[in-house]
């Protein structure tokens, strides 16, 4: 998948798309209420997502050359770190016909979900965009405070500084 790697490094949303089969099916990784389905949706949904994710740096295949692959990437979302795996299942001709999204950290999630659903929201109308901006905002700011406290109350691992949040031991591929 190194085409559809190489268009989304480069912010290239058609050539992103040129990746996708006609019946893709993109499986969200904020709910399981959604899914995108067919090569409008998609190429909707990655028009935006590719307007909201920057850094974009791909540093993991697995099962390169096969019919089903899992690419690792990370980029941020305004000031918030993002790492993400997609499982992807080609079709015979190489092109993507299904993609189910893994998201981590939960702050890189909600930015992306309040850039994202408030974007398709305001589509059809731009009070439905502030509503949930407003909505999903407050949710990514409850987080963002309670975090540190959740963490400080279930005692278990190892605090990580800030400055050694960001993986270190993965090397982007070459």
């Amino acid at each position: 998948m190194l085409a559809f790697e190489d268009a989304a490094h480069a912010h290239d949303a058609e050539a992103v798309i040129a990746c996708f089969a006609n019946d893709i099916v993109i499986s969200s990784p904020v709910t399981q209420r959604i899914r995108f389905s067919g090569i409008e949706q998609a190429s909707d949904l990655f028009r935006r997502v590719l307007d909201v994710i920057e850094d974009i740096e791909f540093y993991e295949t697995v099962g390169e050359g096969e019919q089903t692959q899992v690419i690792f990437w990370r980029g941020r979302v305004g000031r918030h770190y993002l790492e993400e795996a997609n499982l992807l299942r080609l079709d015979d001709d190489g092109r993507i016909r299904e993609m189910t999204v893994f998201m981590r950290p939960i702050p890189g999630l909600l930015a992306l979900a309040v850039g994202l659903a408030s974007s398709l929201a305001g589509n059809h109308h731009p009070a439905r965009g502030w509503a949930v901006r407003a909505t999903l905002g407050t949710l990514a700011a409850a987080y963002r405070a309670g975090e540190p406290l959740v963490i400080a109350l279930a005692g278990a691992g190892i605090p990580i500084s800030r400055e050694d949040q960001r993986p270190r031991n993965v090397r982007p591929r070459s």
